[in-house]
């Protein structure tokens, strides 16, 4: 319980840090990365990210897909919100296609500074998420860019 009041209030500052720091929720500036089991990649670049309660929501830059990132599970880590993503949903075409999901894990940064991400050399920049999935049947999704809009 106190792991998640600790992640609902970063969370909420999260939320007025963005809001002052980003002002234009059209502010993409982020990069989806697809990397199939054959071997072969796709980047969408310029993705809108929005974090909405416990939902990650991916908009791509022509507007043709949304990939909607449900989580739980999530608790503090070295400065920045651990959850670890259960369910996924393709938005294409009018359609919803489930994406199974084997493990993964998100570190947002809802901080005004940088922070390294545990057990990494990695940086994750003021405002920033990474996202690192793979899914059941092998796919790795991965995520890096700043977050456009938080609500709770």
């Amino acid at each position: 319980m106190r792991i998640r009041k600790k992640a609902i209030a970063a969370l909420a500052l999260g939320a007025l840090l963005v809001s002052l720091a980003l002002g234009s929720p059209a502010w993409a500036n982020g990069v989806v990365r697809v990397q199939q089991t054959d071997g072969s990649v796709r980047e969408y670049p310029q993705t809108a990210m929005r974090w909405n309660g416990q939902t990650l929501w991916l908009h791509s830059a022509d507007g043709k897909g949304v990939l909607e990132i449900t989580t739980a599970a999530c608790s503090d880590a070295d400065n920045l919100v651990r959850c670890l993503p259960y369910a996924i949903t393709l938005h294409q075409s009018g359609a919803k296609r489930p994406i199974a999901v084997e493990h993964g894990t998100i570190y947002m940064n809802f901080s005004s500074e940088a922070h390294h991400v545990p057990y990494s050399s990695e940086l994750l920049g003021a405002h920033h998420l990474l996202v690192a999935v793979r899914t059941q049947h092998g796919t790795y999704i991965s995520v890096r860019g700043n977050v456009d809009e938080v609500k709770q």
